[in-house]
């Protein structure tokens, strides 16, 4: 990867997080924290702690905002992990996120 490729994928993925973060307002969606990768892939993290949303229900929301579907996957330590990759403009842009632990 060059630096022009890196730049040019950032910026393209920047224009599309302001069309994001506009559309979660303009749609009464809960905030979520987003991340934009080197290589233009954002990832969309609902957040665990201090909020009264519950993550499942955040990543659902935005999962049907974006018309893709949720996968959940319950790991060994009873953590649950929610991954919905979704598409922007014909192409793989990037993934809904959320950690959900059990209670202590």
């Amino acid at each position: 990867m060059t630096d022009p490729y890196a730049r040019r994928w950032q910026t393209e993925a920047h224009t599309v997080l302001g069309d994001l973060i506009r559309e979660g307002h303009d749609n009464n969606l809960p905030p979520l924290m987003w991340t934009l990768a080197t290589t233009g892939a954002l990832a969309g993290d609902a957040p665990g702690l201090g909020t009264d949303e519950d993550p499942r229900d955040t990543i659902r929301q935005w999962a049907a905002h974006l018309e893709t579907t949720v996968m959940e996957t319950t790991r060994e330590d009873g953590r649950v992990s929610l991954y919905a990759p979704f598409d922007r403009n014909g192409k793989r842009q990037g993934a809904l996120r959320a950690e959900i632990y059990p209670d202590a």
